[in-house]
């Protein structure tokens, strides 16, 4: 009986070679693999990229520049309110600087910096490209707390009634406590700017049109006193030091 083998490999070298052919076919395959895998990666980045530059330079950016112009502003009308009521001023004109306090009702989202890291996009981002995002999103979630609490201490103290005669003890304290919580929170806010500007510019250019209407809907509560912001700044944030 003859049994038929598949055909012979005449010698070693014929061996070696079938064998390079085919770790070298493994090693291209496994090339194109990574190859295509990079690109894919490369595409979700510049995918999160983008969702975070437009929520920074159109979304936070512009409310946070409305909030920092306006800071020195906010701060006087918190200052003219406190004086009315530490030196007895009538209930009418302590009203009336109340009802001239405004606040932006915002919220400091970060939904896209978020996502980037659940979908593990960011661990793939070298720190050059992640860091500035980093940066700027680690405070977000501080921030839209904080906004959060002004909503309710202007709504303490717009709580003063308009009627009567001079402020109780009771009501001046209370217009004070919530002088002072509002005077904390917008340092909360005010705080970052020197260094997340910076920042906000190393992504890109906030969106003029965005900046224009907040600014302006700024100056109808306080007039010139709203300032643009310095175009001087460093674009490295972390070269702040103050």
């Amino acid at each position: 009986m003859h049994v038929h083998l598949p055909k012979a490999l005449h010698n070693w070298r014929e061996l070696a070679r079938e064998i390079a052919i085919i770790v070298v076919g493994v090693l291209i395959a496994l090339f194109f693999e990574q190859l295509v895998e990079g690109w894919r990666w490369q595409h979700k980045i510049a995918a999160a990229e983008n969702a975070m530059r437009f929520e920074l330079l159109w979304d936070d950016g512009p409310q946070l520049y409305q909030r920092w112009a306006m800071h020195p502003c906010v701060v006087a009308r918190l200052d003219g309110i406190r004086s009315a009521v530490e030196a007895g001023r009538p209930r009418g004109e302590v009203r009336a600087l109340i009802d001239s306090f405004w606040l932006p009702s915002f919220s400091y989202d970060s939904i896209a910096h978020q996502e980037a890291i659940a979908s593990d996009v960011a661990s793939h981002m070298s720190h050059d490209e992640s860091d500035p995002y980093d940066a700027l999103y680690d405070d977000m979630p501080r921030l839209d707390r904080t906004s959060e609490q002004e909503g309710a201490a202007i709504a303490q103290l717009r709580v003063l009634k308009r009627t009567g005669g001079a402020l109780s003890p009771a009501e001046q304290d209370k217009v004070l406590s919530a002088v002072e919580v509002l005077r904390n929170d917008d340092r909360i806010i005010w705080l970052p700017w020197r260094w997340a500007l910076p920042y906000l510019r190393k992504v890109g250019q906030l969106d003029a049109q965005r900046i224009r209407d907040f600014m302006t809907g700024a100056r109808k509560h306080y007039g010139a006193c709203v300032k643009d912001l310095p175009a001087a700044l460093p674009r490295n944030g972390s070269s702040y030091l103050g």
